[in-house]
């Protein structure tokens, strides 16, 4: 009965089960990344869009072949066919999909959908009920078999390798891997196709409820599209879902650093400091790194919060802070610590390039306020390692208030007669 194969029909059932294969991968990766309860929707889906495109590809392929009278099928057997490669298709893309899968789950899944794909390739030839019974040969029968298994196997063996990659190499990887698996699909058509045939004038049984004329371009057209619809809606609500990601995940950011920033000021505030202590103070070479803790309290917050109101504080808040800022150098960390309190944590504090801050900081009472709304000022330091090395030794040494003018004079600075040993405990 076979004479030669329609190469323009060969073509276009390769073209099918690229996109056949392109949409299982795609899916694969989304069932992946979603929860349990929108697992559903996809998982029909994708087992609807990949299954009817490996069975479009077989008729697509078997209308390739010539015969010398017009092909008809029955519609019950071929029914069943197209059910065979869709929920084929659906177990192993449900099992594939899982977050977790041992040897034993991907062996199923390989089973399932080669299995599917070898019922719907011979159901769907026996669906023509030809008057002469077929012939096997068994060699291109084990061969055709082989073949759906390695497949399955590499199809959704590839689909979870896929969805570990980032990016642009997605895209490349799965197109690349869907033209290897769409050759696979076919070398198993094709192959299936020589392990049954017909015997030479044996003729389709009169009573076929489908007739062939549908097969061929007309059916693998609606199959591009088909496929080609379900990869845009798959894609659209990819890029939906990564911009709603992409906005959660600011919005835990925005959220994160509005916890650890004070809302007047835009300073960290004080859960902020000390987490910046607790990360210096557990560093390995934490001594090799010594700092200063200054203190700077608004000794009148009270006097200027009452006669000024909230709002009117938080703006001279806002100044103050940006007069204390504007005479500190980049590499000091500046909090506030509370109402009226702030610290400089100064790294290295002994460097002769502090000398010009330590002598504005001095003079403070000076620079910010004016005769009207005078700001007068408590300091306190302390040093790391030598007042003490846990934040909270540090913080409370430095809360100990000193004149102004002596901010930076750290001759005088008291050891700790408790003072932790290197390779002892840091912990606050």
């Amino acid at each position: 009965m076979m004479t030669h194969y329609d190469l323009s029909l060969v073509i276009a059932s390769y073209v099918v089960a690229v996109l056949a294969a392109y949409t299982a991968l795609y899916f694969g990766a989304r069932l992946g990344s979603v929860g349990d309860g929108k697992r559903l929707p996809w998982l029909v889906t994708g087992g609807l869009a990949m299954g009817t495109g490996v069975w479009t590809m077989h008729f697509v392929g078997m209308k390739a072949m010539p015969m010398d009278m017009a092909m008809t099928f029955d519609t019950g057997m071929t029914v069943i066919s197209w059910l065979a490669a869709v929920l084929a298709s659906g177990v192993a893309l449900h099992i594939i999909g899982r977050e977790k899968i041992g040897a034993g789950l991907f062996a199923a899944a390989t089973l399932m959908m080669s299995g599917g794909i070898v019922v719907m390739h011979y159901l769907g030839m026996y669906a023509m009920r030809m008057s002469a019974p077929p012939v096997f040969d068994g060699v291109w029968l084990a061969v055709s078999i082989a073949i759906a298994v390695a497949a399955s196997a590499a199809a959704l063996g590839v689909s979870r390798k896929i969805g570990s990659l980032q990016g642009s190499r997605v895209t490349v990887a799965r197109f690349g891997a869907a033209l290897v698996m769409a050759a696979a699909i076919c070398g198993m058509h094709y192959t299936g196709m020589l392990a049954m045939t017909f015997p030479e004038g044996a003729m389709p049984a009169a009573d076929n409820g489908l007739r062939g004329d549908w097969m061929g371009i007309p059916l693998a057209l609606f199959c591009v599209a088909l496929l080609a619809v379900s990869v845009f809606i798959a894609s659209f609500d990819i890029r939906r879902q990564r911009q709603l990601a992409r906005r959660k995940a600011a919005e835990d950011d925005r959220v994160a650093r509005m916890a650890f920033l004070d809302a007047a000021t835009g300073l960290p505030n004080r859960s902020a400091m000390e987490q910046q202590l607790l990360d210096t103070l557990a560093r390995e070479d934490a001594r090799e790194h010594p700092f200063a803790l200054i203190y700077l309290d608004i000794a009148n917050y009270r006097e200027l919060s009452g006669n000024l109101g909230s709002e009117s504080m938080n703006a001279v808040l806002r100044e103050i802070t940006l007069a204390i800022k504007g005479l500190v150098p980049e590499p000091v960390y500046m909090a506030r610590y509370s109402a009226s309190t702030f610290f400089l944590m100064v790294p290295e504090y002994s460097d002769p390039s502090y000398s010009f801050m330590y002598k504005r900081l001095r003079e403070l009472d000076q620079r910010i306020g004016t005769p009207a709304m005078p700001v007068t000022w408590r300091a306190g330091q302390s040093v790391f390692p030598l007042t003490g090395n846990s934040s909270r030794k540090l913080v409370r040494a430095a809360m100990v208030p000193r004149d102004l003018d002596q901010i930076g004079q750290f001759d005088n600075v008291k050891a700790d007669p408790d003072l932790v040993l290197p390779g002892q405990s840091t912990a606050s």
